[in-house]
């Protein structure tokens, strides 16, 4: 009966410890000024834009441009190929926009200007500048997936440290909260 008691004893300053190494890590974390669970949610959040980038940037961006077809030589009809084309590049930035969105650094002003600049050339049939403003794109998408790539690895690496510091905290406590069990076996 005593073997069992003992048993229980020890769950319970196992699942103490965990708890108030838990509560440890929280205020620490809190008081540094990080939101831990606001960190793993962007984590997942990155990952979600570098897959979209990565798929637009491998072969999204060709597909789409293939799905247009040939620049028609003719007015009306290079015209709406030229509407077509400045749509998909607008979907296509938008993906780093969403990358300044999250990390706060949205400029209203910027896309508007890029909005502005396609519309002049889509009224002028400008396909070569559309050409242009396609490629600035793609090195804005990598710059994105850069800047995701270096952010996600510091949260990345706060999150471990975090993790390491729970239980290095988890053990101290149920060190802490065993101390009497191990004095009680040196005296016997």
């Amino acid at each position: 009966m005593s073997l069992i008691k003992e048993e229980f004893i020890i769950i319970i300053k196992i699942i103490a410890s965990c708890l108030t190494a838990g509560f440890l890590i929280f205020f620490i974390s809190a008081l540094s000024g990080e939101d831990l669970k606001k960190n793993h949610d962007t984590i997942g959040k990155l990952d979600a834009i570098m897959q979209e980038i990565s798929t637009q940037l491998d072969k999204g961006i060709q597909e789409r441009i293939n799905k247009l077809g040939e620049v028609p030589s003719i007015d009306p009809y290079k015209k709406f190929y030229c509407v077509e084309f400045a749509k998909e590049i607008h979907d296509i930035s938008y993906l780093t926009e969403k990358q300044k969105i999250l990390f706060d650094t949205y400029n209203v002003r910027d896309f508007e200007n890029k909005s502005k600049r396609l519309v002049i050339y889509t009224e002028n049939s400008d396909i070569d500048n559309l050409l242009n403003e396609l490629e600035i794109v793609k090195r804005e998408l990598k710059n994105s997936a850069n800047l995701i790539d270096k952010n996600k690895k510091k949260l990345t690496r706060q999150r471990a440290a975090y993790i390491i510091f729970f239980f290095i905290l988890w053990i101290i406590l149920y060190i802490y909260y065993s101390r009497g069990i191990i004095s009680k076996k040196d005296e016997t």
